[in-house]
């Protein structure tokens, strides 16, 4: 069976990037979980190889039922992304990044938050656990056809889509509910299985207000 390669990408690989790893993990299916076709990995665009992850994170990913432990930073590469299926960032310096050590990944690499926007499109599909063709190739045609759909769906400020960098345990909070949310329904979109969601153990809210 051929794998889905899912990439999270922020900074430095210690907060918002293992935080939507490990969430993503969290929230897959089982079906999905148990026939390891969806692969989850994070990088950082300025990371340096062989860090812990930030503490705060790394508590918050616990008190949410998401194992934190082994996780270890990494840079992103070029090599990383041309073997990528969807790159998903925190923020919109970071896909210019991404694109920029791999132009051929410019339609299937997003801001986290656009892509969770972009697959409420009724015209792009849900992946399917069942297909013929494979759970695989089913997902990657729901990055393809996103990406056909990037420029048809309502505006909207593209800085809005960013997961802002936290910078306090409130913030890391706000920030894990934030990519919770999103990296939840591109789990689903992508598996064609709705999970049973586990509802975070406080509901958090933005410290910036």
């Amino acid at each position: 069976m051929s794998t889905f390669m899912l990439r999270f990408v922020c900074t430095a690989n210690l907060c918002r990037s293992p935080l939507a790893e490990r969430i993503a993990v969290l929230r897959t299916p089982a079906t999905a979980a148990a026939r390891r076709w969806l692969v989850v990995t994070s990088a950082g665009t300025h990371a340096r190889d062989g860090m812990g992850m930030h503490p705060p994170a790394a508590r918050r990913l616990t008190s949410m039922g998401a194992d934190p432990a082994g996780f270890s930073s990494r840079r992103l590469t070029a090599a990383m992304v041309a073997e990528d299926d969807l790159v998903l960032t925190a923020d919109l310096t970071q896909r210019d990044a991404v694109i920029a050590l791999c132009p051929a990944a410019s339609r299937r690499t997003f801001v986290i938050g656009e892509f969770a926007r972009l697959l409420q499109h009724t015209e792009v599909p849900r992946g399917r656990a069942g297909a013929a063709d494979g759970p695989a190739e089913a997902a990657r045609n729901v990055v393809a056809r996103a990406a056909r759909y990037r420029g048809r769906v309502p505006w909207r400020e593209p800085a809005l889509d960013e997961i802002a960098d936290p910078d306090s345990e409130a913030a890391v909070s706000f920030c894990a509910e934030q990519v919770d949310r999103a990296v939840t329904q591109i789990v689903v979109a992508l598996s064609g299985v709705t999970p049973k969601l586990v509802p975070l153990s406080t509901r958090a809210t933005d410290p910036r207000s």
